[in-house]
């Protein structure tokens, strides 16, 4: 897997308490380039202004939702292919379905577990 130093990572969640957890799992991962989103709308404008290696977002969130903001990406000429993991308490759903078949790389239940997103992040990233 290429540096993950030089890779950058957008982390969408309204609640600040994830933002940081996924930050610091993410340093202690290699990543030094994270930039954090409370809401959907912030995400799409940041992800208009700089080009992202990843997006992890919580699915639920006022405004924009996870959906939305997947949406987005997958309908933008030069940001369809950012790969997308979503981070959600829920298993099985009509909103998992929609999310698998909007394209979501990958998902990551929450709590999050270090381990796993690290596991989810590697694969998705030598996928991409």
């Amino acid at each position: 897997m290429s540096d993950l130093k030089s890779k950058k990572v957008l982390v969408v969640d309204d609640q600040k308490s994830m933002r940081g957890l996924l930050r610091f799992a993410l340093l202690q991962m290699g990543f030094e380039i994270i930039d954090g989103a409370e809401s959907g709308e912030d995400a799409i404008k940041k992800l208009t202004t700089v080009r992202y290696d990843l997006v992890i977002t919580d699915m639920h969130m006022g405004g924009v939702s996870g959906l939305g903001l997947l949406k987005a990406i997958r309908s933008h000429p030069v940001l369809r292919s950012t790969p997308v993991i979503m981070a959600t308490s829920e298993t099985s759903s009509d909103t998992v379905r929609q999310a698998k078949l909007l394209g979501v790389d990958a998902f990551i239940l929450k709590p999050v577990d270090p381990n796993a997103l690290q596991s989810r992040v590697k694969t998705v990233l030598k996928a991409a």
